[in-house]
């Protein structure tokens, strides 16, 4: 062979040394990197599906008589949107909200009058951001 070392159990049939023991640290550290690599997959698949301006709207009716309508606004975007304004249909009533932070929420309820509307128009920025909810 060669080689200095005489031990014919320590080198294979092409040169190379042989391993006798796994090596556990390489072993955790591919464990780990594709642990990262499975959470940033989770974690993208989540959100960027979510992202941006949304609206839901939700409807309850009791007693046949008293009818709640809430509209949720939610900021997924990671910076704050700013003069935020809320309007029920063409000619409803426009509501000013200010800032939503970021990744946050606010609940609207239209006033007795503005509950048939037909859809929900929230902008921000200064019409930077627009989003349109139809009922």
């Amino acid at each position: 062979m060669g080689r200095w070392d005489k031990d014919p159990n320590k080198w294979d049939e092409y040169g190379k040394e042989r391993h006798s023991k796994r090596d556990y640290k390489k072993i955790a550290k591919y464990v780990i990197v594709g642990g990262f690599i499975v959470v940033a997959i989770v974690v993208l698949s989540v959100f960027i599906p979510r992202a941006g301006l949304t609206v839901e709207i939700s409807e309850r009716e009791a007693a046949h008589s008293v009818k709640t309508i809430s509209v949720k606004i939610n900021n997924n975007y990671p910076h704050e949107l700013k003069d935020v304004i809320v309007q029920f249909g063409d000619n409803g009533k426009k509501y000013t909200f200010g800032n939503i932070a970021p990744f946050s929420a606010i609940f609207v309820t239209p006033e007795e009058g503005e509950l048939n509307f037909d859809k929900v128009i929230v902008s921000a920025n200064n019409g930077e951001f627009s989003t349109i909810k139809y009922r």
